[in-house]
């Protein structure tokens, strides 16, 4: 159900910047979605349809771009790709740390008219 929040956020936030740029009607909005954010686009796409109904966001486009989780190694710093069951840094064998790299849920930008 946090996604139907969320929704509510995103319509919000597009309403407020549509007007400051002086656009009628949103037509696309393009959202971060890490993959350790623990959101899914499609549910967010499917209570955006809902929530959207009677403002200048109803019928926008949701343009998803997925961000990878990525760790990053205590010992030598560096940010590497999340695999499954493997947390090993590819560069020196260390045991790698949660990043906020791919806990991200963010509007990029909107589009309108």
């Amino acid at each position: 159900m946090h996604e139907y929040h969320e929704a509510i956020h995103i319509i919000e936030h597009a309403i407020e910047e549509a007007k400051e740029k002086g656009y009628r009607k949103v037509t696309k909005i393009n959202l971060v979605i890490g993959e350790s954010s623990g959101y899914s686009g499609d549910s967010i796409r499917m209570h955006y349809e809902d929530a959207a109904q009677g403002t200048i966001c109803e019928g926008a486009e949701i343009c998803v771009r997925p961000v990878k989780t990525m760790l990053r190694c205590p010992k030598c710093h560096e940010l590497f790709a999340r695999k499954p069951f493997h947390f090993e840094c590819p560069h020196c064998g260390t045991e790698g740390e949660p990043s906020e790299i791919g806990k991200e849920m963010a509007i990029e930008s909107i589009e309108g008219e």
